[in-house]
């Protein structure tokens, strides 16, 4: 597995855990026990921390920015706004 392959796999569990946390904080909220929103709130730091630490361009090395973008990230074609080279 090569740096980009590791890096756009890093970036899909990134964003599970950031799509995993609202809707488990949420469900969280309708029962007695705190297991769910323990777990939801615990993911979003996760996704802050990997995307800190690991969501950076593979040539140019500057931090991608964190946002969610539809076209780009569900495609998983990125370009870097720094050195404008796409990596897949």
């Amino acid at each position: 597995m090569n740096k980009i392959e590791k890096l756009l796999k890093i970036r899909k569990i990134s964003l599970a855990c950031l799509f995993l946390s609202v809707p488990l904080c949420f469900i969280g909220c309708f029962f007695p026990f705190a297991l769910f929103t323990i777990i939801g709130i615990s993911l979003l730091p996760i996704f802050i921390v990997l995307s800190i630490l690991f969501w950076k361009c593979p040539y140019c090395n500057y931090r991608l920015p964190m946002k969610f973008d539809k076209d780009s990230d569900i495609d998983s074609v990125y370009q870097c706004p720094y050195c404008n080279k796409k990596f897949n």
